[in-house]
């Protein structure tokens, strides 16, 4: 494996920069582990989006400790729809 290994190092600094760019790129790609493959799939990539928007907005509440997020929470399950947070 280390003959391997020494192999693909010379082989790598013998590419050009764009082709050094490239193998960097689609390492990259190739580097989700499938314990983390859940996060790009397109449906969590569409949710990381919408909360980015919502982040930009303004949208977002925060709380001292987990207990004032649950009485919000329990708040707005309670409070009639269309009416303001």
């Amino acid at each position: 494996m280390a003959a391997n290994l020494d192999r693909l190092i010379k082989e790598i600094r013998d590419l050009s920069a764009a082709e050094k760019s490239e193998l960097a790129r689609r390492l990259d790609e190739e580097a989700v582990f499938d314990d983390q493959s859940w996060y790009w799939t397109p449906q969590w990539q569409a949710a990381e989006k919408e909360a980015d928007e919502d982040i930009a907005a303004g949208r977002v509440h925060r709380y001292n400790n987990a207990d004032d997020a649950i009485k919000f929470l329990n708040e707005q399950r309670e409070r009639p729809s269309g009416e303001d947070q």
